[in-house]
């Protein structure tokens, strides 16, 4: 478990801005002439004094509701160690080494600062157990405000070996990256929800119909034919020897052949050495505790019946509504850095060649099959 210290709440450098101490006189004197008060200003003159900034010890609580001091000599030296380990790994020297009477807040802000401008990715400082670590993470390029819905639709509408090698690789494709159905989403119910604030008795004959369409289709989706059939893909396989089959299918026409084109190329993004598209979840400006919080990746990657009926489209609609309160969370690659770190951080371009591949299938089986 742990605490994210980002932009808005916990980045250091960012929203607890610390200036440095000035002082009178020069190094050595050690004595001043007292100047006296012009007859202009009051005699009190301590009022208009400078007072030097004072960075305060920073408690919060930990995933046990333990209140913790991050701000202590063990976690200064750990930072510090981590930046001068990743700083030799870059072979570059870092700008900053936390000495002098500042206070140990101040020398951590100073040296995340050092950090930040010398790593070309996004630094931030959280909080991991009871410790403070360096977090490394790249934002990847990715469709801003986009839900990546597979549909099973389509499936109905092909026959023998593709229709199984087609169940089967979708099937797959889900468990491996631990894909959702839409219905586990609160977007599902959400717009389930609205249903019941539509005045009945204002609708004319047809928006009655529709009414009645949509609420038969969200039962369906519920605990009828739509829900077995997502229910389903999470069971049983339904043929072994995938690789096999899409080696030895004969597609009947072009468009299945595309398909099976798309559904080897897809085999590379489950394969046993690929990433899973969760694993780059990562809120970069996490807090604890705010109003509304951004859709996880978990809940904008999602298996479907189909991506063009009502329930799709209403559930599209509550998931505009609510970025518009609060950001869109894209895959992000990090890592956190110790005295123990061994190389640089160099993420790959998984996400970018999953969000490539995701739309041409989805467009191909939904506009062509």
């Amino acid at each position: 478990m742990y605490t994210t210290y980002g932009t808005g709440f916990g980045k250091f450098s960012q929203t607890h801005h610390i200036g440095t101490r000035k002082y009178g006189h020069k190094p050595g004197h050690q004595e001043q002439k007292e100047k006296k008060t012009p007859s202009s200003r009051k005699p009190h003159g301590f009022l208009n004094m400078r007072i030097p900034s004072i960075a305060p010890d920073l408690y919060v609580e930990n995933d046990r509701d333990v209140t913790v001091n991050l701000t202590t000599k063990e976690n200064l030296d750990f930072l510090y160690r981590s930046a001068m380990k990743y700083a030799q790994l870059l072979d570059v020297e870092l700008p900053y080494h936390p000495t002098g009477r500042t206070s140990i807040r101040e020398k951590i802000c100073l040296l995340y600062n050092a950090l930040d401008s010398i790593v070309s990715h996004h630094v931030n400082l959280e909080l991991v157990g009871d410790r403070l670590q360096f977090c490394i993470y790249h934002f990847h390029e990715w469709p801003d405000y986009t839900l990546f819905l597979i549909p099973i639709d389509f499936t109905e509408r092909l026959k023998g070996e593709i229709k199984r090698i087609t169940l089967e690789f979708i099937r797959r494709f889900i468990k491996y990256h631990r894909m959702m159905d839409i219905t586990d989403t609160p977007y599902f119910e959400m717009s389930e929800v609205c249903i019941d604030y539509v005045d009945f008795e204002q609708l004319d004959e047809e928006e009655k119909k529709d009414l009645y369409r949509k609420e038969k289709l969200f039962r369906s989706y519920e605990k009828g034919r739509i829900h077995r059939k997502l229910c389903r893909m999470h069971s049983r396989a339904f043929c072994k020897n995938l690789e096999e089959h899409i080696r030895n299918c004969n597609p009947s026409s072009n468009k299945e052949k595309r398909l099976l084109e798309l559904i080897t190329e897809g085999m590379s993004l489950i394969a046993k050495d690929s990433p899973h598209i969760l694993n780059y979840d990562y809120d970069y400006a996490s807090e604890k505790e705010r109003d509304f919080e951004p859709p996880p990746l978990e809940y904008q990657i999602l298996l479907t019946y189909s991506i063009t009926d009502t329930v799709t489209k209403d559930m599209e609609s509550c998931f505009s509504t609510d970025c518009q309160e609060t950001y869109n969370q894209t895959p992000v690659s990090f890592t956190f850095i110790t005295p123990e770190t061994e190389k640089l951080f160099r993420p790959e371009n998984y996400p970018e060649r999953f969000s490539k591949w995701f739309e041409k299938f989805v467009e191909h089986v939904t506009y062509n099959l």
